[in-house]
């Protein structure tokens, strides 16, 4: 199952839309698939030598969307740094981070709670679109969740 919500600005045009998805490659290792959370995917997801799940933040500085990817699976004999670089190399976007690199404030890897999350670009904090108190666009407007459900 997969969750699908809907956030958009009262004031200009900025909009989010955020699906529950995940990523595997195929069976040669040179292309990977980004996909909504469901039975077929997790089952793809399963039977690939690389895969895990990807988030999605927001760096209000560089005001565009930061990709983050969180491996789950690596059954290939590529190391963590060689996995990072592939998805790197084949990913369609530009600012990725890996949930490696995710410290807390003195600076350890401490795992997604209790964490910073620092833009791929500029390397100022990110954060969920949920979490600001006013639209990252223009910083007037508030974001409103217009729609939402869960599909499979």
């Amino acid at each position: 199952m997969s969750k699908y919500s809907l956030f958009l600005c009262d004031n200009c045009d900025f909009q989010y839309e955020h699906v529950d998805r995940v990523f595997y490659f195929n069976e040669d290792l040179t292309e990977i698939n980004e996909e909504a959370l469901m039975i077929m995917t997790s089952r793809a997801k399963t039977a690939s030598l690389i895969s895990g799940f990807i988030l999605v933040w927001y760096c209000p500085h560089c005001k565009e969307f930061v990709t983050e990817y969180d491996l789950t699976d690596n059954k290939s004999d590529l190391s963590i740094n060689e996995v990072e670089q592939l998805i790197r190399k084949v990913s369609k976007h530009e600012n990725i981070i890996f949930f490696s690199e995710i410290v807390g404030e003195d600076g350890i890897h401490q795992g997604p709670y209790n964490a910073y999350r620092k833009c791929g670009k500029c390397g100022n904090v990110v954060d969920s679109i949920w979490n600001f108190d006013k639209c990252p666009a223009c910083n007037k407007g508030k974001l409103h969740l217009v729609d939402k459900f869960i599909f499979d």
